[in-house]
């Protein structure tokens, strides 16, 4: 018995061997490290000590615009390499990775189908509920107010009172309270309390620590859709978490059934109008509690603390926004087609996103049929490709070689042929083509107003410059508090 046993070891040790060296053999002439090509543990370990976008940027530089992560991964620099897997004649297809984001074991949401057809189907319909209209800006307005409100309320403050505002939560709660407004029939509360209600942020760390590994080994995924492992989704008895976020998405949905033609004019509502079904719906108001609130507030916070660590900039947007209202050219709150016209202030908000890109996953592609030849090596098929995006948005070959530095004025300063350039660079963040981010317009719209009521307003200054904030980032970032001190300004 004891010899089976040794045989049996024997053989699965020499099968385990014989696939790492006949995985790294068929990539063999692809840039890499023999260690990190030959199995997921790097990509593993690397996710949960919190360095991926970091690790990922120094294998770039040193590799090149094509190099190897794991046994049928490799990453890409070349943003035209990106757009050409995305474009709508491209035969790649979306990689498992995007099935760990499901939030219900038997129903996909935009974002997790793997299926094209299905996908741009759904796409289709759901395009309308996230393109911007006057809903949209109305729902940002407010939710404006409300920011503006609970920082008056609770957080300027003075020579004689100290008031620390903690960034990372407040622009969660704005973040959250949009998405409440445009898709679920009213805001969370989280702006009006103060506090986050459903207590999201805690289940959010957890989820994205765990869904980020599990996304590298396709089959638990297939497991946990499955019972009894399917136990482990949110569910609509849950008192906290997505959980109630789920309930609250089949209350929506139900009463936009309900009130048929007199449901209200919100993304919810046009989803419906234009053929998703109830279940489908509720997925995708899930979608957006995830993923259209922390990469949005990232966006804000880190944008806001990059202006503070830099005061020529801070204090050149203050001028643009100030001159811009003395001048009449902005409402009070500004309109969306107002701030477009401020380039001072778009020039920071495309800045701080290529400088603090607020999702590094990997978001992996699959080489087709017939395979591919990319930056002159044959990539065979079924090997699957992914963004390196802080690669993207710190390489010298798009941003030149200050690539490094938060400075707004390289968007003012390029010519025609640079600005294209850069502007397809930090396209990819979002995503590119058919896979680019339905939210897209919605963000660009609540960063377009927020930077404009807050430093119309107030002046921020960071209370521990010497380590405003700890992160970790698995593929997404998870951050500490950001304290800030909020003093209002003295502004006719």
């Amino acid at each position: 018995m004891s010899f089976l046993i040794y045989a049996l070891l024997t053989c699965l040790l020499g099968a385990w061997v014989t696939s790492i060296l006949w995985n790294w053999y068929r990539l063999r002439h692809i840039p890499g490290s023999f260690l990190i090509s030959s199995t997921k543990i790097w990509q593993v370990t690397t996710q949960i000590r919190g360095k991926w976008h970091l690790e990922l940027k120094k294998l770039g530089d040193k590799y090149g615009d094509l190099f190897r992560v794991g046994p049928s991964q490799l990453m890409t620099t070349d943003v035209d390499i990106i757009h050409r897997m995305a474009h709508a004649k491209s035969a790649y297809t979306r990689g498992p990775f995007y099935q760990t984001f499901r939030f219900d074991p038997t129903q996909d949401n935009s974002f997790s189908i793997l299926d094209d057809h299905e996908h741009m189907r759904r796409r289709k319909n759901l395009g309308p509920g996230y393109v911007g209209n006057t809903h949209v800006e109305a729902c940002i307005n407010r939710q404006c107010a409300r920011l503006v409100d609970l920082i008056e309320r609770k957080f300027v403050s003075t020579s004689t009172e100290y008031r620390p505002m903690d960034l990372t939560a407040v622009s969660f709660f704005f973040a959250m309270d949009c998405v409440g407004d445009l898709s679920f029939g009213k805001p969370f509360g989280c702006l009006d309390e103060g506090r986050d209600v459903h207590k999201f942020m805690k289940w959010n760390e957890s989820f994205f620590n765990t869904a980020i590994v599990i996304s590298n080994f396709h089959w638990l995924t297939k497991i946990f859709f499955k019972p009894p492992f399917n136990r482990i989704y949110p569910s609509a008895l849950d008192v906290d978490g997505v959980g109630k976020y789920l309930a609250l998405a089949q209350a929506a949905v139900e009463k936009s059934f309900d009130d048929g033609d007199d449901r209200r004019r919100d993304a919810l509502g046009s989803f419906l109008e234009h053929g998703i079904t109830g279940e489908e719906a509720i997925n995708e108001l899930l979608l957006q509690a995830v993923a259209g609130t922390d990469s949005t507030a990232a966006g804000i916070r880190m944008t806001i603390l990059l202006l503070v660590a830099n005061p020529m900039a801070y204090n050149k947007l203050k001028a643009e926004i100030d001159d811009a209202i003395e001048k009449g050219k902005v409402s009070s709150p500004i309109k969306d087609a107002e701030s477009r016209q401020l380039p001072y202030l778009q020039a920071v908000i495309k800045e701080g996103l290529r400088t603090f890109p607020v999702v590094t996953a990997t978001f992996y592609k699959k080489v087709p049929k017939g395979g591919d030849f990319i930056n002159g090596y044959f990539v065979p098929e079924g090997t699957e490709i992914g963004h390196n995006v802080l690669g993207v948005m710190r390489a010298k070959k798009y941003w030149g070689n200050d690539a490094d530095v938060f400075r707004p004025e390289r968007w003012l300063e390029a010519d025609g042929k640079t600005f294209d350039m850069m502007a397809a660079a930090l396209e990819t963040l979002w995503g590119a083509g058919r896979y680019k981010c339905l939210g897209r317009t919605i963000a660009q719209m609540e960063l377009n107003k927020v930077f404009v009521e807050l430093l119309r307003r107030f002046d921020f200054s960071i209370v521990a410059p010497q380590k405003p904030v700890e992160m970790v980032n698995s593929g997404f970032f998870i951050m500490s508090e950001m304290k800030m001190r909020v003093t209002k300004r003295d502004v006719a």
